[in-house]
């Protein structure tokens, strides 16, 4: 099985909000990757973009990011996303 049939079969399975998230962070990684490509300047630089892992794109992505907006973000974020994207009661503690 591809990774895109294997996407496809997740993404039948998955409440309509969350297909909405997974849609926009890709519609975001071809956006991003748009412009890297259009800023590359030779064919050594279109061949170090194809072969760059993707946690390796995400890094890089993450390091644009200012530490001061880094530390906005609440401590226990991975723990209640549901709270802070959709207003689910957070868990008990």
């Amino acid at each position: 099985m591809t990774a895109k049939e294997q996407l496809l079969e997740e993404l039948a399975q998955v409440p309509d909000f969350l297909a909405q998230e997974v849609l926009d962070f890709l519609l975001f990684i071809k956006i991003k990757l748009r412009q890297r490509v259009s800023e590359a300047q030779s064919s050594e630089d279109l061949q170090a973009i194809s072969s760059q892992s993707f946690l390796e794109f995400v890094n890089e992505m993450n390091s644009q990011v200012p530490s001061e907006e880094w530390a906005k973000l609440p401590s226990d974020l991975a723990q209640n996303i549901d709270h802070y994207l959709y207003g689910a009661p957070k868990p008990e503690e």
